[in-house]
């Protein structure tokens, strides 16, 4: 009943990653989101956040086939999950049990650093559409540099496009966006735990946090330029 996408895009400053998630349950951004400088995990489907906590602190080591292909490894219900991720080294990897509820399924794209997965959807064109939005946002490249910013409302577009093209079946209930970049600000970690329309709740949440990020630097500047 879920549906993210794990992405990786170069900055002028350095690789960022990021993960957005929506389903219909509560508080998605509490299991599903993983990120670090090395890169972005989501776990899914019968959740086992052990699969993603474990798996993106494993890629500081390891590239991320082989830190969630091991993971996978020692989990006795791995037929029930649905794992994926990006990482810095220019890796992804995607895993889809076989006893996940139908629709369900994963979308790789190697060359331009993403990865999508989804279990009980309304259709397969759920994920195409998420991720071609994400893409065209960026001509059709998402590992060209943009700004970090970017990619959050990239990754809500992608969300909205997503669920406009089917999403869970089921419904939406809540949603995240959570980003890693060489420069953090406090719109790279935005969660709505439980909405009527968490994607569109989860935009006006980011217009609203990037609104007051732009105040506070432009107040900081007055300050330092007085």
């Amino acid at each position: 009943m879920t549906f993210s996408l794990c992405v990786r895009a170069e900055t002028p400053d350095g690789p960022a990653f990021g993960v957005g998630v929506a389903t219909d349950a509560p508080a998605v951004g509490a299991l599903a989101p993983y990120v670090s400088h090395e890169g972005a995990v989501s776990t899914q489907s019968f959740v086992n956040v052990r699969l993603g906590r474990r798996g993106v602190e494993l890629l500081d080591d390891l590239a991320v086939s082989d830190a969630l292909s091991g993971v996978l490894a020692r989990d006795d219900h791995r037929s029930l999950r649905q794992l994926h991720g990006v990482d810095a080294r220019g890796d992804t990897y995607a895993f889809t049990g076989e006893d996940c509820e139908p629709w369900t399924g994963h979308v790789v794209r190697d060359d331009e650093g993403v990865t999508a997965a989804g279990n009980m959807l309304a259709n397969g064109e759920t994920l195409d559409d998420a991720v071609e939005t994400f893409l065209d946002a960026a001509d059709g490249a998402s590992n060209d540099p943009v700004p970090d910013a970017d990619l959050v409302p990239r990754l809500v577009d992608a969300l909205a496009a997503g669920r406009d093209a089917g999403g869970d079946g089921r419904g939406h209930t809540s949603a995240a966006v959570k980003v890693k970049a060489p420069k953090t600000t406090a719109y790279h970690d935005l969660r709505v735990d439980e909405h009527e329309t968490p994607i569109d709740e989860l935009r006006r949440v980011y217009e609203a946090a990037e609104a007051a990020s732009d105040t506070f630097t432009e107040s900081k500047k007055s300050r330092i330029f007085d």
